[in-house]
């Protein structure tokens, strides 16, 4: 018998390669408004959308704020004038066409699916997650996805948790594993409402001290042997 029957799996940069994807759909949207398309041209972009995002995280924006205010600021930023909604609702649909998956994605969720129930827990647009599961290899693998903004809260926030210990019959604080990337909302969160919790940290990052993490890996494929 397993450990850990439930396995709690973030989604972007942990199962989907969120930061491929997000190239592709970035390119896309610059060749429709014949916007400058460069690696500056998006490094400017992730300067307005990742803090935008870490705000969110910490309760400060709305998620509907974020999908305008960061093409608003990309946008003035090149003098543009452009409807910053239209741009956005765009990139959003080209983003869910994206389901490129991080290495060994497929094969370690086949593997876990035989013995495990998975489930992905993700702050991702619900369009966008929607969409591409729809395509992605890895949706006959997984049983549900509990999305931040139909459940109500954002990771970490510990209703998020808490949302998706109540909704799935037969889990436990003991009996699940939650698997993520981000040390803020996925292993932060975690800890803070009593989960184990696994670090997918393939770049080999240091851990911090202060963080009680239970397992480190660097290959998805890591993860049936380390629960089974």
């Amino acid at each position: 018998m397993t450990r850990y029957p439930f396995l709690l799996l973030d989604a972007d940069n942990t199962l989907f390669d969120f930061d491929r994807n997000e190239d592709r759909a970035f390119s896309m949207l610059c060749a429709k408004y014949r916007l400058p398309c460069s690696p500056e041209s998006r490094a400017v972009y992730e300067s307005f959308n990742q803090p935008l995002w870490e705000q969110l995280e910490q309760g400060l924006v709305t998620k509907d704020f974020l999908k305008v205010e960061r093409f608003r600021r990309f946008l003035a930023y090149y003098h543009r004038s452009e409807d910053a909604a239209a741009v956005g609702r765009d990139f959003l649909a080209f983003l869910g066409t994206g389901s490129l998956l991080m290495p060994h994605a497929e094969e370690a969720c086949r593997a876990l699916a035989r013995r495990h129930r998975l489930y992905i827990l993700t702050n991702s647009v619900a369009s966008v997650h929607i969409d591409r599961m729809h395509q992605a290899a890895i949706a006959p693998y997984i049983e549900a996805s509990f999305i931040s903004e139909t459940v109500g809260y954002e990771k970490p926030h510990p209703a998020f948790f808490e949302t998706v210990l109540a909704s799935i019959p037969g889990i436990t604080r003991d009996n699940c594993l939650l698997i993520g990337d981000s040390l803020t909302s996925d292993i932060r969160g975690g800890i803070g409402s009593g989960l184990p919790v696994c670090w997918y940290n393939p770049a080999r990052q240091a851990a911090p001290p202060e963080l009680a993490i239970d397992y480190t890996i660097t290959d998805l494929m890591e993860l049936p042997a380390l629960v089974d």
